[in-house]
């Protein structure tokens, strides 16, 4: 016999911890054994409500002298009776119920990230993403010199920084694999590094920005702003492999991390400034051109030409004074 409907148990964030079939009426609900409903919770008593239909047909739920009462939706007063459609909440005690029809509507069906996204859990593409950031971090330590360089002082601080992108890709990592079950190393690594790219390029566009448009007094809260959303996104990605959460929870999650930053950064900054200065300052580092792609010229040639002009401002001083009275 295919059951009438389905009584669910939701946990605090409106997910289902557990599904009991509805056969037949009436249904008692409650801590006892005895009930086709038994709740694992304190506030609730032995036989707490019963559901049956009324003489109308329709589906009610009724309080049977309990302590805590029934309440519709878990908000305002107890009520003695509450009418169940298919979706109806309703809480006992500590905990919240929901009556469900064979026919309510489901939500769409998510799809599965393993077979959708084969690109960003590709080894090749953790590899390539890798690589990708290592060079980038390599021109910003070339960039950030002023005198001439090696190659192990160019090198040396981004190898240090990948380790460290690589142990937090390894975190969530760990974390992925507690929690869903999979590595999804892979993936994590293109997340960080793809992040990592576009603070690099807010920093030197905010930069610049700041350069050409000094007197604009937004231009430092789009950075913080855009940095947000990079942080956001970033906590988005890496939720989306490494938990179970649905789609809102991590929206919300990412978005109040980001925020807090972003509110952290801004008074920082504030606290930071010399309000009395009306210095311009800028963190950016002018990298000067190397000597061999510009035009330039021997030593003994420029010698040769100051030594002209040498011989032209002496003959000037000369012909200077023999024509002074």
């Amino acid at each position: 016999m295919a059951p009438l409907g389905f009584i669910e148990v939701l946990d605090a964030k409106g997910g289902v911890v557990e599904r009991v079939p509805v056969d037949s009426f009436p249904i008692n609900v409650g801590r006892a054994y005895g009930n086709q409903v038994i709740l694992d919770d304190p506030y609730v008593c032995p036989v707490h409500v019963t559901l049956a239909p009324d003489e109308h047909g329709r589906l009610m739920a009724r309080d049977q002298g309990s302590v805590n009462g029934l309440r519709a939706d878990g908000r305002g007063a107890c009520v003695a009776s509450l009418e169940l459609r298919s979706g109806t909440r309703f809480r006992i005690g500590h905990t919240t119920l929901r009556f469900c029809a064979v026919d309510h509507p489901l939500p769409a069906t998510i799809k599965d990230r393993g077979g959708g996204l084969p690109t960003l859990v590709s080894p090749y593409s953790a590899v390539i993403a890798g690589a990708g950031i290592f060079l980038l971090l390599c021109l910003d330590s070339y960039l950030g010199m002023i005198e001439r360089g090696s190659v192990a002082r160019v090198v040396a601080e981004p190898v240090f920084t990948l380790a460290m992108l690589l142990v937090w890709s390894g975190l969530w990592a760990l974390a992925s694999r507690v929690v869903v079950g999979r590595f999804n190393f892979n993936p994590h690594v293109v997340i960080v590094s793809s992040a990592v790219a576009g603070f690099f390029v807010l920093g030197y566009s905010s930069e610049w920005m700041e350069f050409l448009f000094p007197a604009v007094p937004t231009m430092r809260a789009a950075g913080v702003l855009v940095s947000a959303m990079i942080v956001a996104a970033l906590v988005y990605a890496h939720l989306g492999f490494a938990s179970a959460m649905r789609r809102n929870s991590r929206v919300w999650a990412a978005l109040s991390l980001s925020a807090t930053m972003a509110g952290v950064s801004l008074i920082s900054d504030l606290a930071g400034r010399n309000k009395f200065s009306n210095v311009m300052e800028f963190s950016g580092i002018l990298k000067p051109i190397d000597a061999a792609w510009l035009p330039a010229t021997s030593i003994d040639e420029f010698i040769e030409r100051s030594r002209r002009l040498e011989q032209e401002l002496d003959a000037l001083a000369e012909k200077a004074k023999t024509a002074q009275p």
